[in-house]
């Protein structure tokens, strides 16, 4: 297999916290110089892109005060753009419009669609913001996770609560990732992943005061070869279907990127991420550890899984990529001989 062509675009004094394709051929740019007053402005920014260019068509200028979009999910079918944006500092504490919703008109213009709040900031010292957000595969339903541990579950596109928010416990850590899968809401902390089951809107159960109810979760687990003292931690979380040779379903497999920290004591140590694959045990909602791979010697930040569900994608703080088998966890069989495990 040849390796394809990547090119490098440089966007000078705009750094990018989010993005999102809205079409094969379109990219949307979240990013800005944030809340404080570094000069550069905040901006949605649309792009035609291919392998060999990169053409700005249209920007946004966000209202001054007002933070970068942090995180971002794309509604290809109608090109809308679910963002992250705190409001200005004095909207912030009563009325901070932090969810909000951009379109892609026929024009190739970004336009405000709708705004809500799902996040309130007390006081000024406080740096909250939407960390996360996620929209379902049927895009009926999105996630939205804040720095301050919450999770809210609102429809798409009416932007209407469908429970009360899942605060994630002291003993949960800190968010990191939501992924939907089935009825669940996979809610990834850094210390515990939640699987919270979705309300039934067969039976008329959503709205802002349905409570959530977590189904199970899965702890942290023991890996081998870490030095005592080493800290872990969860960074994502992806579910998929176990299919065997025929194609036929044989349950449902977790996977989750566990990064590593070394004990002060062991100087150098190597700060290994692992993806780690779990399954729920025979007639148990229990999840039990059944295969792992030390994927990198740096923290992993980013994480996916194909539409298959056959081959695992993460990127690394040491500037490299790599793509995995999902079966077996080894470099992907799509791949020569000769490649390397990580692109750079």
């Amino acid at each position: 297999m040849v390796r394809c062509n990547h090119t490098q675009h440089a966007l000078p004094s705009f750094p990018v916290y989010s993005i999102g394709f809205v079409a094969d051929d379109k990219v949307v740019l979240g990013g800005g110089g944030g809340a404080s007053r570094s000069g550069i402005k905040n901006k949605l920014r649309l792009y035609n892109v291919d392998s060999k260019s990169l053409d700005l068509v249209n920007e946004l200028e966000l209202d001054p005060g007002e933070d970068a979009p942090m995180s971002m999910a794309i509604a290809r079918k109608s090109q809308d753009i679910i963002c992250g944006i705190n409001s200005t500092l004095e909207k912030r504490k009563n009325d901070n419009q932090n969810c909000r919703v951009y379109h892609v008109s026929k024009e190739d213009k970004l336009e405000k669609k709708q705004t809500t709040s799902t996040l309130t900031i007390e006081n000024d010292e406080d740096d909250d913001y939407q960390k996360v957000t996620t929209l379902s595969p049927d895009g009926g339903i999105f996630a939205v996770g804040s720095t301050n541990n919450q999770v809210a579950l609102l429809s798409f596109p009416a932007l209407e609560p469908i429970a009360s928010p899942f605060d994630i416990p002291k003993s949960g850590g800190d968010v990191f990732d939501v992924d939907f899968y089935d009825e669940y809401a996979v809610i990834c902390g850094s210390k515990t992943i939640y699987f919270v089951r979705l309300p039934s809107s067969k039976l008329g159960k959503r709205n802002a005061k349905t409570a959530l109810e977590v189904a199970t979760t899965v702890a942290l687990p023991t890996l081998p070869g870490l030095a005592t003292g080493t800290t872990c931690s969860f960074r994502a979380a992806r579910m998929v279907n176990n299919n065997d040779s025929e194609g036929q379903s044989a349950g449902k497999l977790l996977y989750a990127v566990v990064n590593t920290t070394p004990p002060r004591s062991a100087r150098g140590g190597s700060r290994a991420a692992f993806v780690c694959v779990f399954q729920q045990q025979d007639k148990s909602p229990e999840w039990g550890l059944v295969k792992n791979r030390s994927a990198s010697s740096k923290a992993i930040t980013v994480f996916d899984v194909n539409g298959a569900g056959t081959l695992l994608a993460y990127g690394s703080s040491d500037l490299s990529i790599g793509i995995l088998d999902a079966k077996t966890l080894a470099v992907s069989p799509s791949r020569s001989k000769s490649d390397d495990d990580h692109f750079h």
